[in-house]
């Protein structure tokens, strides 16, 4: 009798424990939700069909429904080894509170003499603690 009781309690606890998991896109309560203390950054690589790197002159991400801009800023140090080593942020943690459990639609566009080269769709969830890559490519490649 014991051993049933103490697995009943067992079950109880468990179901209880991974309905406010991070990863659950239904869990609404993130107050309640324990978060590692990474911080993630998404990005996408622009390079061209042989793979080489495509230093861009400039880019930008905007929110698709709003139309709203919300290229990452970076300093000119930074700016410059995203275009060495061809790996540009899009979105990162920073946006959490307020966007959690949620999906942004997002536009990357990357430029070269004022020229649009790269036009890639990509959505982004939110949970409660991280984004991450929905749907879309995160390696572009220009031909």
């Amino acid at each position: 009798m014991k051993k049933v009781l103490f697995l009943g309690l067992l079950i109880l606890v468990l179901t209880d424990c991974n309905h406010n998991d991070a990863n659950d896109p239904i869990a609404a309560d993130c107050t309640v939700v324990a978060c590692t203390n990474e911080f993630v950054t998404l990005t996408v690589l622009v390079k061209d069909k042989d793979g080489v790197l495509i230093p861009l002159d400039r880019f930008e991400v905007v929110d698709s429904k709003t139309a709203e801009d919300i290229t990452p800023e970076l300093s000119s140090e930074e700016f410059q080894t995203a275009r060495q080593i061809g790996r540009y942020p899009i979105y990162s943690d920073a946006f959490l509170m307020g966007n959690q459990n949620t999906q942004k639609n997002l536009v990357f566009r990357g430029f070269i003499n004022e020229e649009r080269l790269v036009n890639a769709e990509i959505v982004v969830a939110i949970d409660c603690c991280h984004v991450s890559i929905a749907s879309g490519d995160t390696t572009i490649v220009i031909n």
